[in-house]
């Protein structure tokens, strides 16, 4: 797919970044993986301002070469970038920070964090949204997925979304585990009684637990296909025997909501949801994004989608930062 360099000039300016940074994540590939979303966005050139200090090496050598980040370096440590592929990795394993740093070096790292996480966060959504320019429905998808993690602190389907809930820590997850809960969905099933039983916590803890995932997002997702139209010719217009490759112009409705009772309410605010809507091939044929108000009484989308006959696709309704809200759903149209 031909991109228009007019909306390509827009992704950049709302993001604030470079053009050297737009040309590094121009250049992911098409249905990219996790890593390679990492890679190109710790490439930005906005990140040469967090060089690698002299007293950080052995720090970060130590998490390249004896942790279980899951993308290693595999060259000799040196540039800004590697500083922050191997950081954010670091803090996605949710486990304490090697000692191989010395205190004022501990301290200014931590100073440097936030002001990492602000701009990688930015050029995520700028990747996203690029990715989504060019047509790359299985792209979007990653770089929402890696969006997830890194703003939750741990990766997405990893198993560690439990330690998202607070009072909830490393050996309390492992607990939870071992009695088959592995979700967060799956804990706020749960009575009170039962997760107190489960963690040893006298009352009103159980109680106090529910209160706090009640927010938890539980989003849902239906999906209905009417029959593909008979467009009359005109300016801008394609009708199904103009369509390429067998494909037709059908359109679709989509109705997104939550579960719920109340609106949905996570780490002190209320979270935006995003739908992603792929061909079986992995083209985008749809994205929206919308703060989850909308979704009270539920959001109707009718949507337009060249597909062929029997063609599968998948659909992700997800909200932005949270990790563990992702619907996943599949339909063949006919």
């Amino acid at each position: 797919m031909s991109i228009n360099e007019s909306d390509l000039r827009t992704i950049q300016l709302r993001y604030k970044l470079s053009p050297a940074t737009m040309k590094v994540l121009g250049s992911l590939p098409t249905g990219p993986s996790r890593q390679q979303v990492l890679h190109k966005s710790c490439l930005a050139s906005e990140f040469r301002s967090f060089p690698l200090k002299l007293a950080e090496k052995d720090f970060f050598r130590e998490i390249n070469d004896h942790t279980a980040i899951p993308y290693t370096v595999k060259e000799a440590i040196t540039q800004p970038w590697h500083k922050i592929y191997l950081l954010v990795q670091a803090d996605l394993l949710r486990t304490p920070w090697p000692n191989k740093i010395s205190v004022n070096a501990r301290k200014e790292l931590y100073q440097e964090r936030k002001r990492i996480y602000g701009l990688l966060d930015r050029v995520l959504r700028c990747l996203a949204d690029a990715v989504a320019l060019r047509g790359d429905g299985k792209g979007v998808n990653v770089c929402l997925d890696v969006l997830r993690s890194v703003n939750s602190g741990v990766w997405e389907g990893e198993g560690k979304e439990l330690l998202l809930v607070e009072g909830i820590g490393q050996a309390k997850a492992e607990r939870l585990r071992k009695a088959g809960i592995t979700t967060i969905k799956q804990l706020g099933q749960l009575d009170f009684c039962h997760i107190e039983r489960l963690l040893s916590r006298n009352p009103p803890f159980g109680h106090r637990m529910l209160e706090q995932l009640a927010g938890f997002p539980r989003l849902a997702c239906q999906f209905q296909v009417f029959e593909s139209p008979t467009l009359l010719p005109g300016p801008g217009a394609r009708t199904s025997a103009e369509a390429c490759g067998g494909k037709k112009l059908w359109v679709c409705r989509v109705v997104l909501s939550y579960d719920n009772e109340q609106l949905p309410h996570w780490k002190k605010g209320n979270p935006w949801v995003t739908l992603v809507i792929q061909g079986g091939d992995g083209r985008l044929l749809w994205f929206w994004r919308g703060h989850v108000k909308k979704l009270s009484g539920a959001k109707d989308l009718v949507v337009g989608m060249e597909c062929r006959s029997k063609e599968r696709i998948d659909m992700r309704v997800a909200c932005e930062d949270i990790v563990g809200t992702a619907v996943d759903t599949s339909h063949q149209m006919s």
